[in-house]
């Protein structure tokens, strides 16, 4: 059986559920059944002509709540490069113009990768503002005197904060799937204890990374449209959440809610390795009215 067949067989288990499971398993509590879903979401999309289809993921809270390790595991599984507030503060996330000479930062030599971004409130206002451009544009500029030279940025982020405050708005809402992320209770901690006894002496604890990252690099490569038929509904579906919804929209941009509910419908889309249906787009529309209903920053 070669790779496409076994792929085949394993996406009719549904492969946003199959494969989000395994993404760092060990971390406990049902917040990171859609966190999961969510990354997984990111690791499919890839920029089409003219379109800026990449997915970026935006974890909120404090110390202990397991957003560190999410970004380990994409660092240590996925190939994801990190980068945090200690480190771009000597060699810079955007890059700078010493001398004659614009040198470019992390940023550029991330160019196609997931960038793992720790502690993004901590951030220089020009990091931000770079990390800004290449989310929206895939590129970013540094600028000399005169001389102004453009380098290539198409990174899918998976950024963490402590302070949402400390991020300036239009970055935030470039985020499609920011989550508050909170310490579970005392309670629920009690309950995982098995489960976390289990992870950490490896019982039942098959890795399935490669598969999952095999997977995507697979899927990624299949084209995906919507057929003129399915238009309509699709377009009535947005416009009746957008009317009737009592989430806070107000706030939220076009990029940041219509075009974010296209590009979260196109991931799954191609997960799946099919055209994009009205069944896709109400997927999106509830995962995102879930988000902006959780999520503080949003209001």
């Amino acid at each position: 059986m070669n790779t496409e067949e076994y792929f085949q067989i394993v996406a009719k288990e549904n492969p946003l559920e199959f494969f989000s499971k395994h993404i760092c398993p060990y971390l406990v509590g049902t917040q990171w059944d859609i966190i999961r879903k969510c990354s997984l979401l990111m690791g499919v999309t890839t920029d089409r002509p003219n379109l800026r289809m990449r997915l970026h993921i935006l974890l909120c809270g404090g110390p202990g709540t397991g957003k560190s390790e999410l970004l380990n595991w994409w660092r240590r599984k996925m190939d994801g490069v990190l980068v945090n507030s200690e480190l771009t503060s000597k060699t810079g996330l955007v890059g700078d113009a010493r001398g004659k000479t614009i040198h470019p930062g992390l940023l550029a030599r991330s160019n196609g990768s997931v960038l793992l971004v720790d502690e993004l409130d901590k951030m220089s206002i020009k990091d931000q503002n770079g990390l800004l451009q290449a989310m929206e544009e895939g590129e970013y500029i540094i600028t000399k005197g005169k001389n102004r030279q453009a380098f290539k940025a198409e990174v899918r982020v998976i950024a963490t904060c402590n302070d949402i405050n400390k991020i300036q708005k239009p970055l935030v809402d470039r985020f499609d799937f920011p989550f508050k992320v909170a310490r579970i209770s005392r309670i629920k901690r009690a309950e995982y204890v098995s489960d976390i006894i289990d992870s950490f002496m490896g019982k039942n604890a098959k890795d399935y990374s490669l598969v999952v990252k095999a997977y995507l690099n697979w899927a990624k490569n299949a084209k995906t449209r919507i057929d003129p038929a399915d238009e309509p509904a699709i377009k009535k579906a947005i416009k009746n959440y957008i009317l009737n919804t009592d989430a806070n929209i107000e706030g939220v941009s076009y990029r940041s809610l219509e075009f974010s509910i296209l590009r979260i419908a196109y991931a799954l889309a191609l997960l799946e390795r099919s055209k994009i249906t009205e069944s896709h787009i109400n997927f999106a529309i509830e995962l995102k009215d879930t988000i902006l209903r959780n999520f503080v920053g949003t209001a």
